[in-house]
């Protein structure tokens, strides 16, 4: 029977603040470890399914006070989960704080295919955990993490690895061929439809039903007064999406109300930031029964590629129906952000929504307005980086997937200075040129910038190309050949005929304000007298949703507009 041993160290941050792994790696203090591996039986090692390992050595944690000797530890080498192209590196350390008590760190490395990964990014990033007491792989579903961060292993940490391996040439021969084969078995091969920094979640998709039960009530998160329910809708291209249906303590005195957000977010975007009163409370109090659609550009759901014409022909249909379908109502009212609104007028063009009676569009709609140098990024610098990059994530300033990304996530952080958050500064740097693109700084406080950072992630350049195609024609145009949506959306009047107030923040550098101004004496030319348009003054592209003062400058012209006509008109 021969041994295989080595050494391994790892450093990062860890916080004890929060259990989400990118916001640990960014606010929080230092924590590291030093291994030595042993393989007791080689050929076991190599046949057997969990090929473990026993560890011994250290662990370094700055909110645990001194070094803590690792008592007992296992290391788990590329074990299968979930696939033949996805494979994980466990390590779960026992040891004790320095006040005596049991101290579990628990990490795993995801080793998995997918559209912009690289095996050097997933094989030397660590997710981890820090747990209470001494905490097994069976238990860590039902224990409340201590802290949560991200370690790396450097390039000359792998060197080290490599040169400390001790053992017979022969059983390092096979490592290195077990080791080489399983990278081989998962990233060669046509790539998976998966890829970026999954989010918020390790997997694509995990946060669809955010830790509760489908269908059933539960308590709104932080809002209080307010419940929720999650339910999935199927669309007709087999989509699976999700509407989140909160109410109050009270029943609706209004019909439906659907709220749809912009590309790479999520429903959240309505009522998570941490502001006193968010536009569904608002809502909610003015008698709707609220409903918030997650469509496939939703950061809860699975990644994939898309345009706004699959947004319009399949998504908006069939989370109209199942909200019609769930209420017993006849029809319902809309608020639409971004490329949630660009879809959604898309939809209106093509006749595909005319259970719809009143939209509130916030930023763009029919026609697409940015500034000159905007629009030159589009024209120039997507057609190029189109050819290596197959989407685009804010994520990537935390937890970069591959070189490229690492590289471009760099660039973004140097040329974004209005603030230190890097997630915000990738954010404002994928969709715009300049400063403060998606909010004015000025407008939010530091609780919401914070919660920003976990509400950005992947979207797709197909999106991107459409997109551009848009912002050269100066209005929507259809990128799928669907017979129903018209290729020119401001060709001929909209099939479907909602009564529509556009929206628009007068600083907004994204989509400039013109547009929304062109939209509504387009539509205001076809029917006089019947649409609005409200440029507020301040706001940028976001900020009109989570602003610090949106519920006094904003959330008003929003219920108004929906109130319009109906049994409580404002002002009653």
């Amino acid at each position: 029977m021969s041994a295989l041993q080595w050494s391994e160290s790892m450093s990062g941050r860890v916080s004890f603040d929060t259990d989400d792994y990118n916001e640990g790696w960014w606010h929080g203090t230092p924590c590291s470890f030093h291994l030595d591996v042993r393989v007791e039986d080689v050929e076991r090692f190599f046949t057997d399914d969990e090929h473990e390992a026993t560890c011994t050595g250290w662990i370094d944690c700055d909110g645990l006070g001194e070094r803590m000797t690792i008592a007992e530890g296992t290391f788990n080498l590329l074990v299968e989960a979930g696939g033949p192209r996805r494979r994980e590196m466990r390590y779960r350390l026992f040891a004790h704080d320095r006040a005596g008590r049991p101290v579990t760190l628990a990490g795993v490395k995801n080793v998995e295919d997918g559209w912009f990964r690289d095996t050097w990014v997933d094989t030397s990033t660590l997710f981890t955990r820090l747990y209470p007491g001494w905490v097994g792989r069976d238990e860590e579903a039902d224990a409340t993490p201590l802290a949560a961060g991200v370690l790396h292993v450097s390039a000359g940490g792998f060197l080290a690895l490599m040169l400390s391996m001790r053992g017979r040439l022969p059983d390092k021969l096979r490592y290195g061929a077990f080791f080489t084969r399983s990278l081989l078995q998962v990233y060669v091969g046509p790539r998976s439809a998966t890829g970026s920094t999954d989010f918020p979640g390790l997997e694509p998709g995990a946060e669809r039903w955010q830790g509760f039960a489908p269908e059933q009530w539960h308590d709104c998160p932080g809002r209080p007064g307010l419940r929720r329910r999650i339910l999935g809708v199927r669309t007709e291209d087999g989509r699976q999406l999700t509407l989140h249906h909160i109410r109050g303590e009270a029943e609706p005195t209004e019909g439906p109300v659907l709220l749809a957000h912009g590309t790479g977010v999520r429903a959240n975007l309505f009522y998570g930031a941490p502001i006193p009163r968010s536009i569904v409370d608002v809502l909610v109090e003015a008698g709707f029964d609220v409903w918030l659609g997650n469509w496939r550009g939703s950061i809860d759901l699975p990644e994939c590629d898309y345009t706004l014409d699959e947004v319009a022909r399949f998504d908006h249909p069939a989370l109209i129906a199942a909200v019609l379908r769930e209420t017993g109502a006849q029809t319902l009212k809309a608020v639409v952000h971004c490329q949630g609104s660009t879809s959604f007028a898309l939809a209106c063009a093509g006749g595909l929504v005319p259970e719809v009676t009143d939209v509130v569009s916030n930023a763009v709609s029919f026609h697409v307005d940015v500034p000159r140098l905007s629009k030159l990024q589009m024209q120039v610098l997507l057609p190029m980086m189109s050819i290596g990059f197959p989407g685009f994530d804010p994520q990537w300033t935390i937890r970069p997937t591959a070189l490229r990304a690492r590289l471009l996530a760099g660039w973004a952080r140097t040329v974004r200075r209005e603030c230190r958050e890097p997630v915000c500064q990738m954010a404002n740097y994928t969709y715009g040129v300049g400063g403060n693109i998606l909010w004015d700084h000025a407008n939010i406080d530091p609780p919401t910038h914070r919660w920003i950072a976990r509400e950005f992630g992947w979207v797709p350049i197909t999106f991107f190309r459409q997109m551009s195609r848009c912002v050269t024609a100066g209005h929507l145009v259809a990128a799928s050949g669907f017979d129903e949506l018209p290729e020119d959306a401001v060709a001929s009047a909209p099939r479907s005929r909602p009564r529509w107030t556009f929206l628009a923040g007068s600083a907004n550098r994204c989509f400039l304000a013109r547009g929304q101004e062109r939209s509504f004496a387009w539509l205001d030319g076809l029917e006089p007298g019947r649409h609005a348009l409200v440029e507020v003054p301040g706001y940028t592209h976001l900020d009109l949703f989570f602003g610090r003062d949106a519920e006094r400058d904003v959330f008003g012209h929003i219920r108004d507009a929906l109130l319009r006509g109906t049994s409580n008109p404002p002002g009653s």
